[in-house]
């Protein structure tokens, strides 16, 4: 018969790898493996020209990845990760673009592309059980696809949009550039 003691410290043995699983999966639920097919591109908005790239680790063009990662028929929920920051001068920009891909999935829920309704839209502050939900390939996957905004507050240091297979990566040097990077990913949602 097992004695209690060693019961208690199967239980605690159980509890240590799964704390240190989501420890680690919360780490890397947006790391990338091999190398990503990488589009230079300018967007000019006028007063401003954002040096950016498109990166792929899907294979193809990036855009048409990006449209397919979040208008086919198998998509049933979308997410719209981020992370606020806390200077409050720099959250209305975050909204700004947030809201700006809500836009784009709505036009696009409106246009009968998508098979959902606006409340699948779902915009959410990041929290380290959904990084563990999107590394255990419960989120970011064809049919609930993620996009992550990565600003600086959360180690954004480029302006480029990064396709994985069921996340899209919106990477921001100012929480400006993001409101610039989601407005592109509007409109090739919106296309």
């Amino acid at each position: 018969m097992v004695s209690k003691r060693m019961k208690i410290a199967a239980a605690l043995a159980v509890i240590a790898v799964f704390v240190a699983y989501c420890v680690y999966a919360s780490q890397h639920a947006f790391d990338t493996a091999g190398e990503p097919t990488v589009h230079p591109f300018r967007m000019d908005m006028g007063d401003k020209v954002l040096d950016t790239t498109l990166e792929t680790y899907r294979g193809g063009d990036p855009a048409r990845m990006i449209e397919f990662t979040l208008i086919n028929p198998r998509v049933k929920r979308v997410y719209i990760l981020f992370k606020a920051s806390e200077v409050e001068t720099d959250n209305p920009h975050l909204l700004k673009a947030s809201a700006s891909i809500g836009e784009g999935l709505g036009a696009a829920i409106g246009k009968g592309k998508l098979d959902m309704t606006p409340e699948d839209v779902i915009p959410r502050e990041i929290t380290w059980f959904q990084k563990v939900l999107i590394y255990s390939g419960f989120m970011g996957t064809e049919s609930e696809p993620v996009i992550y905004f990565k600003t600086p507050n959360v180690g954004g240091t480029q302006d480029r949009i990064v396709v994985l297979r069921g996340i899209i990566i919106i990477e921001s040097s100012t929480y400006e550039n993001s409101y610039i990077l989601a407005s592109y990913v509007r409109q090739l949602v919106m296309a």
